[in-house]
Protein backbone atom coordinates (compact mmCIF):
# COMPACT_ATOMS: atom_id res chain seq x y z
CA UNK A 1 0.00 0.00 0.00
CA UNK A 2 1.49 3.48 -0.66
CA UNK A 3 1.83 5.85 1.97
CA UNK A 4 -0.46 8.83 1.17
CA UNK A 5 0.54 12.38 1.57
CA UNK A 6 -1.28 15.26 2.13
CA UNK A 7 -1.58 18.29 -0.52
CA UNK A 8 1.12 20.41 1.67
CA UNK A 9 3.16 21.22 -1.11
CA UNK A 10 0.06 21.69 -3.91
CA UNK A 11 -2.08 23.46 -1.16
CA UNK A 12 -4.90 20.60 -2.55
CA UNK A 13 -7.48 18.98 -0.21
CA UNK A 14 -5.92 15.11 -1.61
CA UNK A 15 -8.89 13.46 0.28
CA UNK A 16 -11.61 15.64 -0.67
CA UNK A 17 -10.67 15.01 -4.38
CA UNK A 18 -10.12 11.82 -4.35
CA UNK A 19 -13.49 10.89 -2.86
CA UNK A 20 -15.34 13.03 -5.20
CA UNK A 21 -13.76 11.45 -7.89
CA UNK A 22 -14.47 7.97 -5.89
CA UNK A 23 -18.12 9.03 -5.69
CA UNK A 24 -18.65 8.51 -9.50
CA UNK A 25 -16.88 5.56 -10.10
CA UNK A 26 -19.13 4.07 -6.82
CA UNK A 27 -22.48 4.77 -8.66
CA UNK A 28 -22.56 1.37 -9.96
CA UNK A 29 -21.94 -0.62 -6.52
CA UNK A 30 -24.66 1.50 -4.96
CA UNK A 31 -26.67 0.40 -8.14
CA UNK A 32 -25.88 -3.44 -7.04
CA UNK A 33 -26.30 -2.36 -3.28
CA UNK A 34 -30.03 -1.19 -4.20
CA UNK A 35 -31.03 -4.15 -6.28
CA UNK A 36 -29.40 -6.39 -3.72
CA UNK A 37 -31.73 -4.83 -0.68
CA UNK A 38 -34.64 -4.95 -3.19
CA UNK A 39 -34.23 -9.07 -3.90
CA UNK A 40 -34.17 -9.11 0.41
CA UNK A 41 -37.25 -7.30 0.88
CA UNK A 42 -39.40 -9.11 -2.15
CA UNK A 43 -38.03 -12.39 -0.40
CA UNK A 44 -38.82 -10.82 2.74
CA UNK A 45 -42.53 -10.05 1.39
CA UNK A 46 -42.44 -13.73 0.20
CA UNK A 47 -41.80 -15.73 3.63
CA UNK A 48 -44.35 -13.58 5.12
CA UNK A 49 -47.06 -14.77 2.68
CA UNK A 50 -45.50 -18.28 2.83
CA UNK A 51 -46.25 -18.01 6.40
CA UNK A 52 -50.06 -16.69 6.14
CA UNK A 53 -50.75 -19.61 3.24
CA UNK A 54 -49.08 -22.52 5.14
CA UNK A 55 -51.31 -21.39 8.02
CA UNK A 56 -54.32 -21.30 5.94
CA UNK A 57 -53.40 -24.86 5.02
CA UNK A 58 -52.76 -26.40 7.70
CA UNK A 59 -56.42 -24.81 8.94
CA UNK A 60 -57.82 -26.17 5.60
CA UNK A 61 -56.74 -29.51 6.59
CA UNK A 62 -58.91 -29.87 9.86
CA UNK A 63 -61.78 -28.83 7.15
CA UNK A 64 -61.06 -32.37 5.33
CA UNK A 65 -61.53 -34.29 8.54
CA UNK A 66 -64.82 -35.51 10.55
CA UNK A 67 -64.22 -34.04 14.06
CA UNK A 68 -64.63 -30.46 12.07
CA UNK A 69 -67.34 -31.23 9.59
CA UNK A 70 -70.06 -33.25 11.63
CA UNK A 71 -69.80 -32.49 14.88
CA UNK A 72 -71.84 -34.39 17.45
CA UNK A 73 -73.46 -33.39 20.68
CA UNK A 74 -74.57 -35.89 23.21
CA UNK A 75 -77.13 -35.77 25.96
CA UNK A 76 -77.79 -37.84 29.48
CA UNK A 77 -80.74 -37.46 30.81
CA UNK A 78 -80.03 -38.38 34.29
CA UNK A 79 -75.77 -36.60 34.70
CA UNK A 80 -76.07 -37.58 38.22
CA UNK A 81 -75.57 -40.63 36.93
CA UNK A 82 -73.54 -39.87 33.80
CA UNK A 83 -72.07 -37.55 31.75
CA UNK A 84 -71.12 -38.07 28.15
CA UNK A 85 -69.62 -36.47 24.99
CA UNK A 86 -69.77 -37.66 21.31
CA UNK A 87 -67.57 -37.26 18.61
CA UNK A 88 -67.91 -37.44 14.92
CA UNK A 89 -68.17 -41.60 14.72
CA UNK A 90 -71.42 -41.56 17.03
CA UNK A 91 -74.56 -42.61 15.39
CA UNK A 92 -77.21 -40.27 15.71
CA UNK A 93 -79.56 -42.37 17.91
CA UNK A 94 -80.75 -42.31 22.05
CA UNK A 95 -78.92 -45.12 24.14
CA UNK A 96 -80.48 -46.28 27.37
CA UNK A 97 -78.14 -46.85 30.06
CA UNK A 98 -78.40 -48.52 33.73
CA UNK A 99 -75.46 -48.62 35.87
CA UNK A 100 -74.91 -51.07 38.45
CA UNK A 101 -71.71 -50.92 39.56
CA UNK A 102 -68.53 -48.63 39.18
CA UNK A 103 -65.43 -49.34 38.64
CA UNK A 104 -62.95 -49.12 42.11
CA UNK A 105 -59.32 -49.72 42.93
CA UNK A 106 -58.28 -51.05 45.95
CA UNK A 107 -58.15 -48.94 49.35
CA UNK A 108 -56.29 -50.90 52.31
CA UNK A 109 -55.92 -48.07 55.88
CA UNK A 110 -54.67 -48.79 59.25
CA UNK A 111 -57.52 -50.12 61.57
CA UNK A 112 -56.51 -47.96 64.24
CA UNK A 113 -53.97 -45.42 64.89
CA UNK A 114 -50.15 -47.01 64.72
CA UNK A 115 -48.13 -45.17 66.92
CA UNK A 116 -46.74 -46.64 69.89
CA UNK A 117 -43.40 -44.57 70.74
CA UNK A 118 -43.00 -41.29 71.94
CA UNK A 119 -41.40 -39.72 68.46
CA UNK A 120 -41.97 -40.10 64.94
CA UNK A 121 -37.95 -39.31 63.94
CA UNK A 122 -37.72 -42.77 62.82
CA UNK A 123 -39.71 -46.26 62.88
CA UNK A 124 -37.66 -47.62 65.61
CA UNK A 125 -38.69 -44.67 67.07
CA UNK A 126 -42.15 -44.78 66.82
CA UNK A 127 -42.84 -48.50 66.87
CA UNK A 128 -40.05 -49.97 68.96
CA UNK A 129 -38.54 -52.21 65.97
CA UNK A 130 -35.00 -52.38 64.73
CA UNK A 131 -32.95 -53.92 61.88
CA UNK A 132 -34.29 -54.04 57.85
CA UNK A 133 -36.87 -56.03 56.03
CA UNK A 134 -38.50 -56.50 52.69
CA UNK A 135 -42.07 -55.58 51.80
CA UNK A 136 -43.12 -57.09 48.14
CA UNK A 137 -45.98 -54.96 46.32
CA UNK A 138 -48.16 -56.55 43.28
CA UNK A 139 -50.21 -54.69 41.39
CA UNK A 140 -51.33 -56.94 38.21
CA UNK A 141 -48.55 -57.65 36.96
CA UNK A 142 -46.03 -55.22 38.05
CA UNK A 143 -44.25 -56.31 41.56
CA UNK A 144 -41.67 -54.28 43.65
CA UNK A 145 -39.73 -54.80 46.88
CA UNK A 146 -39.43 -52.03 49.12
CA UNK A 147 -36.84 -52.21 51.83
CA UNK A 148 -38.07 -50.78 55.27
CA UNK A 149 -34.91 -49.32 57.20
CA UNK A 150 -36.38 -48.65 60.65
CA UNK A 151 -33.53 -46.11 60.73
CA UNK A 152 -35.74 -43.93 58.97
CA UNK A 153 -38.97 -42.23 59.12
CA UNK A 154 -42.09 -43.61 57.83
CA UNK A 155 -42.41 -40.51 55.61
CA UNK A 156 -39.40 -42.09 53.54
CA UNK A 157 -40.79 -45.48 53.89
CA UNK A 158 -44.44 -43.51 51.94
CA UNK A 159 -41.61 -41.91 49.43
CA UNK A 160 -40.04 -45.53 48.30
CA UNK A 161 -43.40 -46.79 48.26
CA UNK A 162 -44.30 -44.14 45.75
CA UNK A 163 -41.36 -44.71 43.69
CA UNK A 164 -41.59 -48.07 43.43
CA UNK A 165 -43.43 -47.88 40.26
CA UNK A 166 -46.18 -50.60 40.48
CA UNK A 167 -48.87 -47.82 40.67
CA UNK A 168 -49.59 -48.12 44.73
CA UNK A 169 -49.18 -44.64 46.53
CA UNK A 170 -48.91 -44.47 50.28
CA UNK A 171 -50.16 -42.02 52.51
CA UNK A 172 -49.38 -41.54 56.62
CA UNK A 173 -52.06 -39.03 58.05
CA UNK A 174 -50.61 -37.82 60.85
CA UNK A 175 -53.32 -36.18 62.78
CA UNK A 176 -55.20 -39.66 62.31
CA UNK A 177 -52.37 -41.57 62.83
CA UNK A 178 -52.61 -43.66 60.12
CA UNK A 179 -51.56 -45.38 56.83
CA UNK A 180 -52.75 -45.34 53.71
CA UNK A 181 -52.21 -47.69 50.45
CA UNK A 182 -54.11 -47.21 47.32
CA UNK A 183 -54.11 -48.45 43.61
CA UNK A 184 -53.98 -45.67 40.98
CA UNK A 185 -56.02 -47.66 38.86
CA UNK A 186 -59.12 -49.52 38.65
CA UNK A 187 -61.02 -52.33 37.91
CA UNK A 188 -61.20 -55.75 38.18
CA UNK A 189 -56.92 -56.21 37.48
CA UNK A 190 -55.90 -53.49 39.83
CA UNK A 191 -54.89 -55.68 42.82
CA UNK A 192 -52.71 -55.04 46.14
CA UNK A 193 -50.91 -58.32 47.44
CA UNK A 194 -47.87 -58.60 49.62
CA UNK A 195 -47.05 -62.29 48.92
CA UNK A 196 -43.49 -62.94 48.66
CA UNK A 197 -42.48 -60.39 51.69
CA UNK A 198 -40.90 -61.82 54.38
CA UNK A 199 -42.21 -62.37 57.80
CA UNK A 200 -40.29 -59.76 59.38
CA UNK A 201 -42.48 -57.04 56.78
CA UNK A 202 -45.56 -58.96 57.16
CA UNK A 203 -45.71 -58.94 60.48
CA UNK A 204 -44.86 -55.25 60.29
CA UNK A 205 -47.50 -54.71 58.17
CA UNK A 206 -50.10 -56.04 60.24
CA UNK A 207 -49.09 -55.08 63.81
CA UNK A 208 -47.37 -52.09 63.70
CA UNK A 209 -49.13 -50.51 60.44
CA UNK A 210 -52.24 -52.03 60.83
CA UNK A 211 -52.70 -53.19 57.46
CA UNK A 212 -55.63 -56.16 56.39
CA UNK A 213 -52.29 -58.43 54.69
CA UNK A 214 -55.11 -60.21 52.47
CA UNK A 215 -54.70 -59.68 48.84
CA UNK A 216 -57.43 -57.83 47.54
CA UNK A 217 -58.71 -57.09 43.95
CA UNK A 218 -60.15 -53.86 42.49
CA UNK A 219 -63.28 -54.09 40.30
CA UNK A 220 -65.24 -53.15 37.33
CA UNK A 221 -67.91 -51.28 35.99
CA UNK A 222 -70.66 -52.74 35.48
CA UNK A 223 -73.76 -51.67 33.37
CA UNK A 224 -75.98 -52.09 30.77
CA UNK A 225 -76.03 -50.35 27.86
CA UNK A 226 -79.12 -50.58 25.41
CA UNK A 227 -80.20 -53.73 27.35
CA UNK A 228 -76.71 -55.13 26.65
CA UNK A 229 -74.82 -56.27 30.07
CA UNK A 230 -71.08 -54.55 30.14
CA UNK A 231 -67.91 -54.16 32.07
CA UNK A 232 -65.08 -51.73 31.62
CA UNK A 233 -61.93 -51.30 33.88
CA UNK A 234 -62.46 -47.37 34.41
CA UNK A 235 -65.79 -45.10 35.28
CA UNK A 236 -64.29 -43.32 31.58
CA UNK A 237 -64.65 -45.21 28.48
CA UNK A 238 -65.26 -44.37 24.84
CA UNK A 239 -68.38 -46.74 22.89
CA UNK A 240 -69.32 -46.30 19.40
CA UNK A 241 -68.33 -42.73 19.62
CA UNK A 242 -69.69 -41.90 22.76
CA UNK A 243 -67.54 -41.07 25.56
CA UNK A 244 -69.62 -42.28 29.23
CA UNK A 245 -68.18 -40.45 32.38
CA UNK A 246 -70.62 -43.01 35.27
CA UNK A 247 -70.96 -41.05 38.40
CA UNK A 248 -72.64 -43.41 40.54
CA UNK A 249 -73.70 -46.82 40.51
CA UNK A 250 -78.46 -46.99 40.32
CA UNK A 251 -79.29 -50.52 39.58
CA UNK A 252 -83.02 -49.83 40.14
CA UNK A 253 -82.81 -46.70 37.28
CA UNK A 254 -82.11 -46.30 33.43
CA UNK A 255 -81.13 -43.11 31.51
CA UNK A 256 -80.89 -42.16 27.99
CA UNK A 257 -78.28 -40.74 26.19
CA UNK A 258 -79.06 -38.99 23.00
CA UNK A 259 -76.74 -38.10 20.43
CA UNK A 260 -77.61 -35.31 17.77
CA UNK A 261 -75.42 -33.19 15.19
CA UNK A 262 -74.54 -30.28 16.46
CA UNK A 263 -75.49 -27.88 14.34
CA UNK A 264 -74.29 -24.70 16.32
CA UNK A 265 -70.66 -26.59 16.67
CA UNK A 266 -70.69 -26.74 12.61
CA UNK A 267 -71.68 -23.28 11.93
CA UNK A 268 -68.81 -21.61 14.46
CA UNK A 269 -66.51 -23.97 12.43
CA UNK A 270 -67.73 -22.60 8.93
CA UNK A 271 -67.56 -19.14 10.44
CA UNK A 272 -64.14 -19.56 11.69
CA UNK A 273 -63.45 -21.10 8.26
CA UNK A 274 -64.92 -18.19 6.49
CA UNK A 275 -62.63 -15.98 8.85
CA UNK A 276 -59.46 -17.40 8.50
CA UNK A 277 -60.04 -17.65 4.29
CA UNK A 278 -60.63 -13.73 4.94
CA UNK A 279 -58.02 -12.91 6.35
CA UNK A 280 -55.37 -14.61 4.16
CA UNK A 281 -56.87 -13.56 1.38
CA UNK A 282 -56.57 -10.33 1.96
CA UNK A 283 -53.16 -10.41 3.18
CA UNK A 284 -52.19 -11.89 -0.06
CA UNK A 285 -54.41 -9.54 -2.40
CA UNK A 286 -52.98 -6.51 0.01
CA UNK A 287 -49.31 -7.51 -1.17
CA UNK A 288 -50.30 -8.01 -4.45
CA UNK A 289 -52.00 -4.46 -4.74
CA UNK A 290 -49.88 -2.39 -2.45
CA UNK A 291 -48.61 0.58 -4.08
CA UNK A 292 -45.06 0.89 -6.27
CA UNK A 293 -43.03 3.49 -5.54
CA UNK A 294 -40.10 2.98 -8.10
CA UNK A 295 -38.74 6.60 -7.50
CA UNK A 296 -38.10 5.47 -4.13
CA UNK A 297 -34.78 3.30 -3.96
CA UNK A 298 -33.00 1.68 -0.70
CA UNK A 299 -30.69 4.18 0.86
CA UNK A 300 -27.12 3.97 0.91
CA UNK A 301 -24.99 4.42 3.98
CA UNK A 302 -24.17 7.63 2.32
CA UNK A 303 -27.26 9.07 1.87
CA UNK A 304 -28.38 7.85 5.27
CA UNK A 305 -25.73 10.45 6.91
CA UNK A 306 -27.70 13.17 5.04
CA UNK A 307 -30.93 12.52 6.61
CA UNK A 308 -33.04 12.96 9.74
CA UNK A 309 -34.52 9.43 11.37
CA UNK A 310 -37.79 10.37 10.72
CA UNK A 311 -37.36 11.09 7.21
CA UNK A 312 -35.27 7.82 6.54
CA UNK A 313 -38.20 5.88 8.27
CA UNK A 314 -40.58 7.65 5.69
CA UNK A 315 -38.11 6.95 2.64
CA UNK A 316 -38.18 3.51 3.70
CA UNK A 317 -41.85 2.93 3.78
CA UNK A 318 -42.00 3.81 0.28
CA UNK A 319 -39.22 2.00 -0.62
CA UNK A 320 -40.03 -1.25 0.94
CA UNK A 321 -44.04 -0.66 -0.38
CA UNK A 322 -45.14 -3.03 -3.53
CA UNK A 323 -42.41 -5.65 -3.48
CA UNK A 324 -44.84 -8.09 -4.95
CA UNK A 325 -47.34 -5.68 -6.62
CA UNK A 326 -48.79 -7.62 -9.67
CA UNK A 327 -46.64 -10.66 -8.20
CA UNK A 328 -47.94 -13.17 -11.10
CA UNK A 329 -48.06 -16.14 -8.16
CA UNK A 330 -50.11 -14.17 -5.70
CA UNK A 331 -52.30 -12.74 -8.84
CA UNK A 332 -53.02 -17.08 -9.63
CA UNK A 333 -53.06 -17.63 -5.59
CA UNK A 334 -56.53 -15.83 -5.16
CA UNK A 335 -57.72 -16.37 -8.50
CA UNK A 336 -57.29 -20.41 -8.08
CA UNK A 337 -58.75 -20.29 -4.58
CA UNK A 338 -61.67 -18.18 -5.19
CA UNK A 339 -62.63 -20.38 -8.25
CA UNK A 340 -61.84 -23.52 -5.62
CA UNK A 341 -64.66 -21.88 -3.17
CA UNK A 342 -67.11 -21.11 -5.68
CA UNK A 343 -67.21 -24.06 -8.00
CA UNK A 344 -69.83 -26.28 -7.09
CA UNK A 345 -68.67 -29.81 -6.45
CA UNK A 346 -68.99 -31.69 -9.43
CA UNK A 347 -70.32 -35.44 -8.28
CA UNK A 348 -73.01 -34.19 -5.58
CA UNK A 349 -77.02 -34.08 -6.22
CA UNK A 350 -79.97 -31.98 -4.69
CA UNK A 351 -79.83 -28.84 -3.71
CA UNK A 352 -76.45 -28.49 -1.83
CA UNK A 353 -73.68 -28.87 -4.19
CA UNK A 354 -71.50 -25.31 -3.65
CA UNK A 355 -70.60 -22.99 -1.07
CA UNK A 356 -73.32 -20.55 -2.22
CA UNK A 357 -75.97 -23.05 -1.54
CA UNK A 358 -75.02 -23.47 1.78
CA UNK A 359 -75.08 -19.35 2.56
CA UNK A 360 -71.13 -18.97 2.20
CA UNK A 361 -71.42 -16.21 -0.94
CA UNK A 362 -68.66 -13.69 -1.97
CA UNK A 363 -69.05 -9.69 -1.69
CA UNK A 364 -68.90 -7.42 -4.75
CA UNK A 365 -66.17 -7.30 -7.30
CA UNK A 366 -64.34 -4.60 -5.12
CA UNK A 367 -64.26 -6.99 -2.00
CA UNK A 368 -61.99 -9.30 -3.96
CA UNK A 369 -63.81 -12.14 -3.08
CA UNK A 370 -64.22 -11.56 0.59
CA UNK A 371 -66.84 -13.97 2.26
CA UNK A 372 -69.79 -13.69 3.95
CA UNK A 373 -71.60 -16.04 5.93
CA UNK A 374 -75.73 -16.31 5.71
CA UNK A 375 -75.93 -18.54 9.01
CA UNK A 376 -79.64 -18.99 8.63
CA UNK A 377 -79.51 -20.55 5.59
CA UNK A 378 -76.78 -23.07 6.58
CA UNK A 379 -78.61 -23.68 9.79
CA UNK A 380 -81.58 -24.95 7.35
CA UNK A 381 -79.23 -26.53 5.47
CA UNK A 382 -77.89 -28.56 8.60
CA UNK A 383 -81.20 -29.29 9.20
CA UNK A 384 -82.44 -30.43 6.27
CA UNK A 385 -79.17 -32.97 5.64
CA UNK A 386 -77.10 -32.98 8.79
CA UNK A 387 -73.68 -34.56 6.44
CA UNK A 388 -74.06 -31.32 4.01
CA UNK A 389 -70.87 -30.14 4.94
CA UNK A 390 -68.95 -33.61 5.02
CA UNK A 391 -69.95 -33.68 1.61
CA UNK A 392 -69.23 -30.24 0.70
CA UNK A 393 -66.11 -30.26 2.11
CA UNK A 394 -64.61 -33.11 2.73
CA UNK A 395 -65.32 -35.33 -0.21
CA UNK A 396 -62.26 -37.20 -2.07
CA UNK A 397 -63.40 -37.51 -5.39
CA UNK A 398 -62.11 -38.84 -8.73
CA UNK A 399 -61.17 -35.56 -10.13
CA UNK A 400 -60.61 -32.20 -9.02
CA UNK A 401 -63.97 -30.87 -9.67
CA UNK A 402 -65.66 -33.58 -7.69
CA UNK A 403 -63.60 -33.27 -4.69
CA UNK A 404 -64.69 -31.40 -2.09
CA UNK A 405 -64.25 -27.58 -1.18
CA UNK A 406 -61.19 -28.31 1.67
CA UNK A 407 -59.91 -31.30 -0.41
CA UNK A 408 -58.94 -29.05 -3.42
CA UNK A 409 -58.13 -25.97 -1.34
CA UNK A 410 -55.59 -28.28 0.54
CA UNK A 411 -54.03 -29.64 -2.96
CA UNK A 412 -54.15 -25.53 -4.42
CA UNK A 413 -52.21 -24.37 -1.50
CA UNK A 414 -49.59 -27.33 -1.18
CA UNK A 415 -49.14 -26.61 -4.92
CA UNK A 416 -48.66 -22.44 -4.27
CA UNK A 417 -46.22 -23.16 -1.10
CA UNK A 418 -44.39 -25.05 -3.93
CA UNK A 419 -43.92 -22.56 -6.11
CA UNK A 420 -43.46 -19.87 -3.28
CA UNK A 421 -40.75 -21.86 -1.79
CA UNK A 422 -39.07 -22.36 -4.88
CA UNK A 423 -38.94 -18.39 -5.41
CA UNK A 424 -37.81 -17.27 -2.66
CA UNK A 425 -36.97 -20.34 -0.05
CA UNK A 426 -38.82 -20.41 3.57
CA UNK A 427 -36.96 -17.96 5.30
CA UNK A 428 -37.31 -14.20 4.67
CA UNK A 429 -32.47 -14.39 5.39
CA UNK A 430 -30.52 -16.20 2.75
CA UNK A 431 -28.68 -19.31 3.73
CA UNK A 432 -26.20 -21.66 1.97
CA UNK A 433 -28.93 -24.17 1.83
CA UNK A 434 -31.66 -22.00 0.15
CA UNK A 435 -30.90 -22.77 -3.33
CA UNK A 436 -34.41 -20.74 -4.74
CA UNK A 437 -34.47 -17.99 -7.18
CA UNK A 438 -34.14 -14.98 -4.87
CA UNK A 439 -31.56 -16.38 -3.06
CA UNK A 440 -29.74 -17.24 -5.83
CA UNK A 441 -29.94 -13.80 -7.25
CA UNK A 442 -28.95 -12.30 -3.94
CA UNK A 443 -25.91 -14.66 -4.23
CA UNK A 444 -24.91 -13.60 -7.13
CA UNK A 445 -25.44 -9.43 -6.30
CA UNK A 446 -22.81 -10.09 -3.33
CA UNK A 447 -20.64 -11.72 -5.28
CA UNK A 448 -21.05 -9.50 -7.82
CA UNK A 449 -20.28 -6.17 -5.03
CA UNK A 450 -17.25 -7.85 -3.35
CA UNK A 451 -15.69 -7.90 -6.62
CA UNK A 452 -16.34 -4.33 -7.82
CA UNK A 453 -15.79 -3.22 -3.93
CA UNK A 454 -12.12 -4.78 -4.59
CA UNK A 455 -11.75 -3.50 -8.23
CA UNK A 456 -12.91 0.25 -6.66
CA UNK A 457 -10.46 -0.16 -3.35
CA UNK A 458 -7.80 -0.28 -6.26
CA UNK A 459 -8.70 2.09 -8.22
CA UNK A 460 -8.80 4.51 -5.15
CA UNK A 461 -5.30 3.03 -4.37
CA UNK A 462 -4.21 4.42 -8.27
CA UNK A 463 -5.61 8.18 -7.08
CA UNK A 464 -3.80 8.59 -4.14
CA UNK A 465 -0.38 7.21 -5.80
CA UNK A 466 -1.12 9.67 -8.77
CA UNK A 467 -1.72 12.44 -6.15
CA UNK A 468 0.88 11.61 -3.81
CA UNK A 469 3.64 11.31 -7.10
CA UNK A 470 2.42 14.57 -7.77
CA UNK A 471 3.06 16.04 -4.57
CA UNK A 472 6.61 14.06 -4.55
CA UNK A 473 7.28 15.93 -8.01
CA UNK A 474 5.81 19.32 -6.44
CA UNK A 475 8.00 19.32 -3.51
CA UNK A 476 10.88 18.44 -5.60
CA UNK A 477 10.66 21.30 -8.10
CA UNK A 478 9.97 23.86 -4.46
CA UNK A 479 13.42 22.68 -3.32
CA UNK A 480 14.83 23.35 -6.99
CA UNK A 481 13.22 26.98 -6.85
CA UNK A 482 14.30 27.39 -3.28
CA UNK A 483 17.86 26.22 -4.23
CA UNK A 484 17.94 28.77 -7.37
CA UNK A 485 16.63 31.51 -5.60
CA UNK A 486 19.00 31.34 -2.82
CA UNK A 487 21.93 30.94 -5.50
CA UNK A 488 20.87 34.38 -6.97
CA UNK A 489 20.51 36.05 -4.43
CA UNK A 490 22.64 39.09 -4.36
CA UNK A 491 25.60 38.57 -1.89
CA UNK A 492 26.07 41.20 0.78
CA UNK A 493 29.25 42.25 2.56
Amino acid sequence: MVMRIGGLSSGMDIDQMVGDLMRARRLPLDALFQKKTLLEWKKADYNGIYTSVRQFRDTVFNYKLQSTLAPKTATAGDETLVTVKANSEAANVTHTLRVTELADGVKKSSSAAITTGESKDTIADQFGITGTFDLKITNGSETATVTVDTAQSIYELVSNINKAGVNVQANYDATLDRFFLYTANTGAGAEISFAGSDAAGLDFLQNNLKLNIDPAQGKDAAFELDGVSLTQATNTFTISGVTYSLKKAAPGETTTVMVAADATAAVAGVKAFVEAYNDTLSKVYGKYSEDRYKEFLPLTDAQRKELKETEITAWEAKAKSGMLHGDPILRELTSRIRSNLSSAVSGLTGVYTSASSIGITTGSYQENGKLYLDESKLRAALEADPDVLSKLFGTDGDTAGADGIAVRLHDSLNGFLDRIQREAGLAATTTGADQSNLARRIREATTGMSALEDRLAGIEERYYKQFTAMEKAISRLNSQSAWLAQQFAPRTG
